[in-house]
Parts: C-alpha cells; sequence; structure tokens
C-alpha cells in the first residue's frame, strides 16, 4: 500500500506495526527499498518531516510532539498498562492532540484492539479515520474494533486505500 503512493505526498507518515526487536529496522529498510518516499527506522528528537515513512523501532512508543511548525518525534520506553510497545493508540492520539483536524489514520489488518482509542481521538479532533475493510484483512479485529466504537469515518478495501489516502490528503482530509 505505501510503494502505491507518490513520491512527492505532501505529509509525512508514521507507521506503528507490533513487531519484535530487529524487526523494525529491517522493515523499514525494506519499505525504503520499495517506496517512492524515503523511509526509516525513527530516532527520537528527529523532524516529522512531509514525504518521509517513519517506522516506530519495537520496545518504544513513538509520539509525535512539538509545534504544528515544528513536529518531532520522540521514543520513549512506558510500559505502564499497555499490551502493545510500540502503541498505536499512542501514536495517533499524540498526533490527534498536536495537529487536530489534520490526521488522517488508517488502521489496517491486525489483532486486538490497539489503534482504535487512537483512531477515536483522531475523530474526535476533526481528523479523518480509514480502517481497513474487514473482507480484505487477514487479521479483522483491529480495524473491527475501530469501526464498532464508531472510531473509523470511512471502511476501504485495502486495494483502495492508498488511492484513498492519496485523494484526503490532497484535499487535506
Amino acid at each position: 500500500m505505501l510503494a502505491a503512493l507518490p513520491a512527492d505526498f505532501s505529509a509525512p507518515i508514521a507507521v506503528c506495526q507490533h513487531m519484535s526487536e530487529g524487526a523494525t529496522e529491517f522493515w523499514a529498510s525494506r519499505l525504503d527499498g520499495e517506496c517512492a518516499m524515503p523511509a526509516a527506522e525513527a530516532r527520537s528528537g528527529e523532524p516529522f518531516s512531509a514525504g518521509r515513512i517513519y517506522v516506530a523501532p519495537a520496545g518504544k512508543h513513538m509520539r509525535i510532539r512539538g509545534t504544528l511548525a515544528a513536529p518531532i518525534i520522540t521514543l520513549e520506553r512506558d510500559f505502564a498498562d499497555v499490551m502493545h510497545v510500540p502503541s498505536i493508540d499512542f501514536l495517533m492520539s499524540s498526533a490527534a492532540a498536536l495537529f487536530g483536524h489534520g490526521v488522517l489514520g488508517v488502521l489496517l489488518t491486525g489483532m486486538g484492539s490497539d489503534g482504535a482509542l487512537g483512531m477515536l481521538s483522531i475523530r474526535r479532533a476533526g481528523g479523518v479515520t480509514l480502517a481497513q475493510s474487514e473482507d480484505t484483512a487477514f487479521m479483522p479485529s483491529m480495524p473491527r474494533a475501530a469501526s464498532e466504537m464508531g472510531a473509523a469515518t470511512e471502511v476501504v478495501p485495502l486495494h483502495d486505500m492508498a488511492r484513498v489516502i492519496a485523494d484526503r490528503v490532497a484535499g487535506r482530509c
């Protein structure tokens, strides 16, 4: 899906996936080779810049902090009351707090409900939230959880997701 986005994509992309230590660096490298935009494992303190893909490292929560004019990535080892590290909820909630209605959140296939509360934060801030359709998800429980709690503004099949993301970003959500 990320490989289908254009090189001149006008927004930064944060990827949070439940993977084991070491796997996220490999995943980021693979994305870098397959996508038109540069991709890398995120580093704490680096700017969150348009046209780049940032992958949350395993074992650390990635949050977007700073200001609208100068957003930065923070990585934290906070394991309190959280089943998944990195937590999609933490990432999405931090983006909603900083960018408000300018956030587009996407929740794809996965087990459990991580991401549903984060998407609800984005929706409540006025942003757009896309959940992968259950019939195209290998493990549909994460996007289903978001849809069931009213966090998804749209349910999109995976084969249309890149186009819908590009359209929403071009229209500024």
